[in-house]
């Protein structure tokens, strides 16, 4: 039912203002993206602005009153960022188990630290995931967190509720650009992630 209600107005129709404006915004960040990405992977670039665009409707909507916020919690974040890096993982060990190897030792790393740099890049390889998640929750849960505090705050002195209410439509509007900031820096990361394993 979408299909039929987005698609005919993109081609029959004259594009509205809205329409134009979400094109422009598509096209700096495919441009934006495509930067990050190699040229021989810019096939693939659709996967990342689908995932910005996803996280960022989600954590748009958590704004909304009496609607769940899923994209704060953890375990969410972490299915995320878990499997769209294992995938990484595995796609740079089964085709290029050599690059993978060349990228546990830094360049001009000295010889007697260079076991312990292994170690050191193995974890930090192995802990990407988990900082992404805890990334997108920890900044969605302080926002959601000062807003709530605010309005009880506001609630108990009716006095200064012009002052109040002032300063929590700038923390909403602070919110609004959170969500998008938060998930452009999930997708950009993890595009960067993929293009480590090329």
């Amino acid at each position: 039912m979408m299909s039929i209600i987005i698609f005919p107005l993109n081609y029959w129709l004259i594009p509205s203002r809205f329409n134009l404006l979400f094109n422009k915004f598509i096209f700096i960040l495919f441009n934006e993206f495509s930067m990050s990405i190699k040229k021989k992977n810019i096939n693939n670039l659709m996967i990342f602005l689908s995932l910005m665009f996803f996280i960022m409707f989600m954590n748009f909507f958590s704004l909304f009153p009496y609607i769940f916020s899923s994209t704060s919690h953890l375990l969410f974040n972490l299915s995320l960022s878990l499997s769209l890096w294992l995938s990484f993982f595995i796609y740079l060990i089964y085709n290029f188990p050599i690059n993978f190897l060349k990228h546990l030792v830094p360049l001009n790393s000295p010889k007697p630290l260079m076991n312990f740099m292994v170690i050191i890049e193995l974890i930090s390889l192995i802990i990407r995931p988990w900082t992404l998640s805890i990334r997108l929750s920890s900044n969605l849960i302080s926002g959601h967190l000062i807003l709530i505090l605010l309005s009880n705050f506001m609630m108990n002195w009716i006095s200064i509720i012009p002052i109040s209410m002032m300063i929590q439509n700038m923390l909403l509007i602070l919110e609004i650009s959170m969500s998008m900031i938060q998930a452009y820096v999930f997708s950009i990361l993890l595009s960067l992630y993929f293009n480590e394993s090329n």
